[in-house]
């Protein structure tokens, strides 16, 4: 859901600027760390006090898509493999 849309220039080395009014409705303050992410061609800055989990943002992106089950069925396969690898061949 987007409540406020505004465009911003993209500055001298990739810099931007947060609109003021963006900055305190989020509490966003000079030398906060925001995060960055990149998700199906969006750019998404959160602010420190809400990172959350990734498949979370993703999930809300879409309507009907969820991405929590083939994440985790990959990580039960990755976990998988490490444990396999650590096992003694017999």
């Amino acid at each position: 859901m987007i409540l406020l849309g505004v465009q911003i220039k993209v500055l001298q080395k990739g810099k931007i600027t947060i609109p003021a009014e963006i900055r305190e409705r989020l509490g966003i303050k000079e030398g906060d760390v925001l995060t960055l992410m990149l998700s199906g061609g969006k750019i998404l800055l959160l602010p420190p006090r809400t990172v959350p989990n990734p498949t979370e943002v993703i999930d809300g992106l879409v309507e009907g898509l969820s991405l929590r089950e083939p994440i985790e069925a990959e990580l039960k396969k990755a976990a998988a493999f490490k444990v396999e690898r650590k096992l003694p061949r017999s």
